[in-house]
């Protein structure tokens, strides 16, 4: 009975991720340590002019349920408030309006769980003309992680929310910063609690042209500013298996005084003049527009919901079927998946993922084999049969062959050469990943197998 309820337990576990969380989850309103002194401004006024209202973000329920969030008054009824609170101003003081033109919260799983806010913002100072006056842009990301085991991250909202709204109002003080020629606009502009094409991000807008240079951070991503500006040093390695064809592995280089390259492995991501990329683990992905933002194809196994789905999953199945089995029936983590970049908080949710039902059948799984030949192998064309009914093709020095057999299914390589017997080599293609053969017909072994990493960095000197 105890394994029973274990697996249905799981299953629900699966099904919520997979599935759409019902119901909202109602924030606690931002919180402060402490009050900023009356300054020469305030915040008089506040604006919700984001172009998606229905919420504010989401978080993370029961490890693998997302649900989305927002405050039970509304945005304007619970920011007011707090900045009557904590940033009141002095006697005299100039009363700003503040547009929210986007607010976004986020968390992030892994070792220690994060929670992640995006604000943008404009601020106006009013005129005696009855108009009012941009005196100020804001943007900027804040994050907060949990310092103790076990600790909710949804917890950690309202303070993080608190630190990034303050920093807004503390910026508009300072009116020595304020935009000197700032453009003037009618009350019915400012007011209206509805978004102007002109307040979208810059990297949104249409006649943004792309910026060749790396980011390292969202923000400078946000407004096409790249803080390393310059067309970066890319190396791309198109993908051969089926699945991923399209795509490239993408690693991204800074030149070095020595004249030598360095790996960078700690950027946001980059423009190479043409595309974004954003940065994942060691991995960089091409982002895609659509719709309102943007996406990208990366593994799904990066996504750590899912990953806790699958590692749930197989050790269900390990009670029914023992480990071996189990990590057998796992889906791979190595699958493509769609994901989608919330640009506020600069994290990113997995929108569509491989189905965590049984994989699909061998016969209807695609598989790339690979035979080549290296340059340095010296010698006349050899045959090569790639499988027993297939026919014999010539393959020279520098130059490969391809074919997309069954997944799964046994088959056996031939090299026919000019004299002696023929050579096999059996092997058994898979999905998951290309099958890479090297032959060197003078050799002892004349036909191999190598590790996928040597098979695609050998083909990629060649096709270049």
């Amino acid at each position: 009975m105890r394994i029973i309820t274990i697996l249905l337990a799981g299953g629900a576990l699966l099904l919520s991720h997979l599935g759409v969380a019902q119901g909202i989850y109602y924030l606690d309103a931002p919180t402060s340590r402490g009050a900023l002194a009356p300054g020469p401004a305030y915040i008089a006024r506040v604006v919700d002019a984001r172009a998606q209202r229905a919420s504010v973000g989401s978080v993370s329920r029961g490890e693998m349920l997302l649900m989305p969030a927002t405050f039970r008054a509304g945005v304007r009824a619970t920011l007011q408030p707090f900045y009557d609170t904590y940033a009141p101003g002095q006697p005299g003081a100039v009363p700003l309006v503040l547009r929210l033109t986007g607010l976004e919260i986020a968390e992030t799983l892994g070792h220690d769980e994060t929670a992640v806010a995006g604000c943008t913002a404009d601020l106006y100072a009013p005129q005696p003309d009855s108009t009012y006056r941009l005196v100020s842009h804001y943007a900027n990301v804040h994050a907060q992680s949990n310092r103790r085991p076990f600790t909710d991250a949804t917890k950690l909202h309202a303070a993080n929310l608190g630190v990034l709204l303050l920093g807004v109002a503390d910026a508009a003080r300072s009116q020595a910063a304020w935009l000197p020629a700032g453009p003037a606009y009618p009350a019915a502009y400012v007011l209206a609690p509805t978004p102007h094409p002109e307040e979208q991000l810059p990297i949104l807008r249409p006649a943004t042209q792309p910026r060749p240079g790396i980011y390292h951070s969202v923000v400078e991503f946000w407004h096409n500013q790249p803080s390393e500006p310059g067309l970066p040093d890319v190396e791309k390695h198109p993908y051969l298996n089926t699945e991923w064809a399209g795509d490239s592995e993408v690693k991204l280089y800074r030149p070095l005084p020595t004249n030598k390259l360095e790996m960078v492995t700690d950027a946001w991501g980059f423009c190479d003049g043409q595309d974004y990329y954003v940065r994942r683990e060691r991995s960089y992905y091409r982002l895609r527009r659509q719709g309102p933002g943007f996406v990208y194809y990366g593994q799904v196994g990066e996504d750590p919901q899912y990953r806790m789905a699958v590692n749930g999953r197989s050790f269900n199945n390990s009670l029914l079927m023992g480990s071996v089995l189990a990590s057998a029936s796992a889906p791979s983590l190595g699958r493509r998946a769609l994901f989608t970049l919330h640009l506020l908080p600069g994290t990113v949710s997995l929108d569509q993922a491989p189905t965590l039902a049984e994989t699909p059948g061998a016969a209807s799984r695609p598989t790339h084999l690979f035979v080549y030949r290296p340059r340095g192998d010296k010698g006349p064309a050899v045959r090569i049969r790639l499988a027993d009914d297939q026919p014999a093709q010539e393959l020279a020095p520098g130059d490969y062959l391809t074919f997309e057999p069954a997944s799964e299914q046994p088959l056996r390589v031939c090299l026919l050469p000019a004299a002696g017997p023929a050579v096999y080599l059996p092997i058994t293609p898979t999905a998951e990943a290309p099958t890479y053969l090297e032959c060197r017909a003078a050799a002892s072994e004349p036909l191999r197998q190598v590790k996928d990493a040597t098979g695609a960095a050998a083909l990629n000197r060649l096709v270049k």
